[in-house]
């Protein structure tokens, strides 16, 4: 047998069939359904952590999740809410897209998905990604959709589930409140000594 035929036997029994995501990630935005690949799940379960509240204008880093992820998995994570804010950390297999087809409050607001397929690590995946919130206040929306890939190349065994996350834009702390806290807690740490 050829030795490339054969390398390309090989790889195509070793790696999953990629997952592709179109242009515009799920065609029909940031909801329960992900209009490209198989069907929502309970079998899965995605889920979002990091900080309930950001300061406005920092940056904070927050990591979807998706347990029971078959052989492999994708993603797509849409902002929505407060307008201004914005994701970052692209990492392998993804990229940044916008999608005025997606409804309220997602729609033109950037979102990451994916490009291919992700192995996944003992029937659990996750991806890191930031949020850059805006200065003013409010609340941004999270939404992630992520899918569980079972190798094959159609939808029929791939599962999703999605998952939104609340963050509120909080103020930065006036200058005056900080000194105020700190003179009020060196006069307790003085009142402290003084005692025998």
């Amino acid at each position: 047998m050829n030795r490339k035929l054969f390398l390309v036997f090989a790889l195509a029994i070793v790696l999953p069939v990629q997952a592709q995501a179109d242009n515009a990630g799920r065609s029909t935005g940031a909801t329960s359904t992900c209009g490209c690949h198989g069907s929502l799940s309970t079998a899965v379960t995605t889920t979002i952590s990091g900080p309930a509240t950001i300061v406005a204008g920092t940056t904070q880093t927050y990591t979807t999740s998706m347990t029971n992820a078959l052989v492999g998995a994708g993603l797509n994570v849409a902002l929505g809410g407060l307008a201004g804010a914005s994701l970052g950390d692209i990492l392998a297999n993804t990229k940044f897209i916008t999608s005025a087809s997606a409804p309220a409050p997602y729609a033109s607001a950037n979102q990451i998905t994916h490009t291919d397929a992700n192995a996944a690590s003992v029937g659990v995946w996750s991806y890191n990604f930031t949020l850059t919130a805006p200065l003013t206040l409010g609340t941004i929306v999270l939404n992630s959709v992520m899918l569980a890939f079972d190798g094959f190349d159609d939808t029929d065994g791939d599962l999703i589930d999605n998952f939104a996350f609340n963050v509120q834009v909080v103020a930065v702390p006036e200058p005056s409140t900080i000194l105020l806290l700190g003179a009020g807690m060196a006069g307790l740490a003085a009142l402290g000594r003084r005692r025998p």
